[in-house]
C-alpha cells in the first residue's frame, strides 16, 4: 500500500514538472512580437507607428517584416535607425524597436480599416496582430509641382512652381513649402510664403533655388513637402539638371568652329566658279 502512494506521489510531481515545462515553452514561443493596438491616418500624412519585437527565447532570432489584408491601399515600408528594412534580428532577451512607415494611397475606400502585421521568425514560429486604421479626412493636403523637370546652369537659380490643394474638410492655416535639397543648395520663398486654405481652395507657391557655382553638371533631385499647421503632404521629387558654363562654352565654341568650317568650304566653292 505504501509502495502504490509513493507511485502515485512520485507521478503526480512527475506530470506538475511535465506542465510546468509545457508553460514555459509556450510562453517563451507566444511572446515573440508586441505591436501597437491602431493609430489615426489622414490623407497626403506620412506616418511613422513605433512597433516593438520581443524575443524572450535563450538564442537571437531573425524576424521578417510584413503587413497586408487591407481594403484600403497603402504606401509602407518598415525601418531601424532611419533605414528601411524587411528583417530585423533580436538578440536572445531583448526588444527591439521599428517603425511601420505608412501612407494612404489614392482615395480611402474605408474610414476604419485594418492592417495585419506579420512577424515571422527564422524558425518558422510568427506572430500576427491587426492594427486598426481610423482615416480622418478633416485635414488632407497634396502638392503637385508645375514643372515635370527642371534644367539649370551652375551658379544661376531656378524656379520652382507648386500647386497646393485642401482635400480636407477643415480650414488649413499657414500653409508653406519645405524643401530637402541637395548639398549647398539653397532655396528663397516667394512672397506667399504662408497661405491659408479653405476645403476644396488650391493655392500656388513659388520657391527660387540657387545652385552653387561649385556644383558639378549631373542630374539631381529637390524634394519638397506642403506642410500647414495640422497635417504634411506626401513628399514629390523634382528631377534636377544641373549644367556648368563651361559646358556651354564648349558648345559655343564646337557651333563657331562648324560655322566657320561651313564657310570655308562655300568660300572654296565659290572660289573655283
Amino acid at each position: 500500500m505504501k509502495g502504490l502512494k509513493k507511485t502515485i506521489l512520485l507521478l503526480s510531481v512527475l506530470i506538475i514538472m511535465i506542465f510546468l515545462s509545457v508553460s514555459t515553452a509556450f510562453a517563451a514561443e507566444s511572446s515573440g512580437t508586441e505591436f501597437s493596438a491602431g493609430f489615426n491616418l489622414s490623407p497626403g500624412e506620412n506616418k511613422a507607428v513605433s512597433l516593438f519585437i520581443r524575443n524572450d527565447d535563450v538564442a537571437a532570432h531573425t524576424y521578417s517584416l510584413t503587413a497586408e489584408k487591407s481594403s484600403n491601399s497603402y504606401e509602407l515600408y518598415f525601418s531601424a535607425n532611419g533605414a528601411a528594412i524587411k528583417k530585423v534580428t533580436v538578440p536572445a532577451g531583448t526588444s527591439s524597436q521599428i517603425d511601420l512607415n505608412i501612407s494612404l494611397k489614392g482615395n480611402a475606400s474605408a474610414n476604419e480599416d485594418k492592417l495585419a502585421v506579420k512577424a515571422v521568425r527564422d524558425d518558422g514560429k510568427e506572430n500576427v496582430i491587426s492594427l486598426s486604421i481610423v482615416i480622418n479626412k478633416d485635414y488632407a493636403i497634396s502638392i503637385k509641382g508645375m514643372l515635370a523637370k527642371i534644367d539649370v546652369i551652375s551658379g544661376k537659380s531656378a524656379e520652382f512652381t507648386f500647386s497646393v490643394t485642401n482635400n480636407g474638410y477643415k480650414d488649413l492655416k499657414n500653409i508653406k513649402i519645405k524643401p530637402e535639397l541637395p548639398y549647398k543648395w539653397f532655396a528663397i520663398q516667394g512672397t506667399e510664403s504662408t497661405v491659408h486654405l479653405k476645403p476644396g481652395e488650391t493655392g500656388t507657391f513659388t520657391i527660387k533655388v540657387d545652385v552653387p557655382s561649385s556644383q558639378v553638371a549631373g542630374n539631381f533631385e529637390a524634394k519638397f513637402t506642403a506642410v500647414s499647421d495640422e497635417i504634411s503632404s506626401s513628399q514629390i521629387s523634382i528631377p534636377v539638371t544641373v549644367k556648368t558654363s563651361s559646358n556651354i562654352g564648349l558648345w559655343i565654341l564646337g557651333i563657331l568652329v562648324l560655322i566657320a568650317g561651313f564657310t570655308l568650304v562655300q568660300f572654296k566653292r565659290n572660289g573655283r566658279r
